[in-house]
């Protein structure tokens, strides 16, 4: 009995050795500042006058053409030498593509990103707005409206950036693209999507594309009073399942002890009974391994030891549905449509459940699992519109252009930590995986957690001195690559 404790003892202190050593030699990730950094004075009227065009996302039969042609004439009247020196495309009638010539052809080029369309802002919300969504009012420091953060911020900033580089007279080493596609909001199919396959069919291979998707933090990251930069290397997936039954229904008097409702409840039941395990995808353990080093001395600890506290980290990330998101493909039911009338048993019921799938579950997968779980004949599972979009590809974080682009956003704030994040939503960035296996996602606009509820919400709005210092990040980010 004595060896026996005597072992487990020598085993604790094995545990307590590593344990130490491995959070005492957890060190922070630098990455040095940058040498072209730009100061650039910047006219937050171009925004203003961009989100004056309801340029919203409706199907493709409905686009507001007035809208779209009128951005187009803002962007060419505000931007003048980019729309008369870099070679313009417009793809499907609304994306512009637009190609600044580098002058050595042999290094690949760099994409920059953003979207020109919108979400709607909700009548039944107008009167709580501080002002009309699409008036692009500048007031006590801040520009207010629809798509200022969501994304005519970056796509404003991006264009403001190159025209005043090329005031200048500044001319890139590097092939520079811009995309700008106008359909990010449903779906990006005849935007980004048509102009990564057009790049693709000439040859294009880029050396980075950067989209939407990241945010500049204020304490937003739990345990650091530091600004965290959160730039997206993989994006989730995207898939919807189709659950319906069909059976006897009747008079409610006469009810059978199974009906298609009570069916389908059940195979509902058991889903939500079974959640997709947890796990620390790559881009999660990028993260851990950025801010883990910054972290106070016991959370330090756990994140420099996963193999000991993941059981503690996934708890504490379950206790928050963003933080829940981060470790596990999520399924959740999302429509349920079944019966008529108050007294007839409806002989069918639906149901939609939604999954975004972390980087490594696969479509196929997650179809067989589901039919595992409800283990039902008379449940019918079916891919709802026949769409399945697996999680990106993982953009890797150690590579020169992440530290590049990490060096070039401490440029907006020195202070800041730069960390590989998991985008939970969708962009454009992944139809561009063909012509570079680096496709990063950040939006150098400093968000703070009041801010959160602005995108796709009431009073979305963005600084003037943020506007600034975004158009200086881009301009930085093309002279520097």
């Amino acid at each position: 009995m004595k060896v026996f404790f005597k072992i487990v003892l020598g085993l604790l202190v094995v545990v307590i050795i590593i344990v130490l050593y491995k959070t005492l030699t957890f060190r922070s990730k630098s990455y040095p500042l940058v040498r072209h950094k730009t100061n650039f004075e910047v006219d937050p009227n171009v925004l203003k006058k961009a989100i004056q065009f309801e340029t919203i996302s409706h199907k493709p039969e409905m686009i507001d053409d007035s809208a779209f042609t009128g951005l187009h004439r803002h962007i060419e009247s505000s931007f003048s030498l980019v729309d008369s020196l870099l070679e313009k495309e417009k793809i499907n009638q609304y994306s512009l593509l637009y190609t600044w010539q580098g002058t050595d052809k042999s290094k690949q080029p760099l994409v920059l990103m953003a979207h020109m369309d919108v979400v709607p802002a909700e009548y039944a919300t107008l009167n709580e707005w501080d002002y009309p969504p699409f008036s692009g009012a500048i007031e006590e420091g801040y520009i207010y409206g629809r798509g200022t953060i969501d994304d005519k911020g970056c796509l404003m900033a991006i264009l403001h950036a190159a025209e005043l580089l090329l005031e200048e007279g500044y001319k890139p080493e590097r092939t520079i693209i811009f995309s700008f596609g106008h359909d990010e909001e449903i779906g990006g199919e005849y935007g980004a999507e048509t102009i990564a396959k057009k790049l693709e069919e000439r040859g294009a291979k880029a050396s980075m594309v950067l989209d939407e998707g990241g945010v500049l933090s204020y304490g937003i990251v739990p345990g650091l009073e530091r600004p965290v930069a959160l730039v997206g290397t993989s994006e989730k997936g995207y898939m919807s399942l189709e659950l319906s039954v069909n059976i006897a229904g009747g008079h409610s008097s006469m009810p059978a002890p199974q009906t298609a409702i009570s069916a389908l409840n059940k195979a509902l039941y058991r889903l939500n009974d079974k959640p997709m395990p947890n796990r620390i995808s790559p881009p999660l353990q990028g993260f851990v391994n950025h801010v883990g080093p910054e972290l106070p001395f016991l959370q330090k600890m756990a994140f420099a030891n996963t193999w000991l506290f993941k059981p503690l980290i996934f708890s504490v990330y379950r206790q928050t549905a963003s933080g829940a998101a981060l470790i596990h493909t999520t399924q959740v039911p999302t429509i349920f449509q079944s019966g008529v009338k108050d007294n007839v048993i409806p002989q069918r019921a639906k149901a939609v459940v939604n999954y975004r799938l972390l980087p490594g579950d696969e479509p196929d997968e997650i179809i067989s699992r589901a039919l595992k779980i409800i283990d039902d004949t008379l449940v019918k599972v079916r891919v709802l519109n026949d769409l399945s979009i697996p999680a990106s590809p993982v953009s890797d974080y150690r590579s020169e252009e992440f530290k590049k682009l990490s060096g070039i956003i401490r440029v907006i704030d020195s202070n800041v930590i730069v960390s590989p994040y998991l985008v939970i939503g969708a962009t454009d960035g992944r139809f561009f995986y063909n012509i570079s296996d680096k496709v990063y996602r950040f939006s150098p606009i400093p968000f703070y957690e009041e801010d959160l509820p602005r995108i796709h919400g009431i009073n979305e709005r963005i600084s003037v001195e943020a506007f600034k210092k975004s158009v200086n990040f881009y301009a930085t980010l093309m002279k520097e690559f």
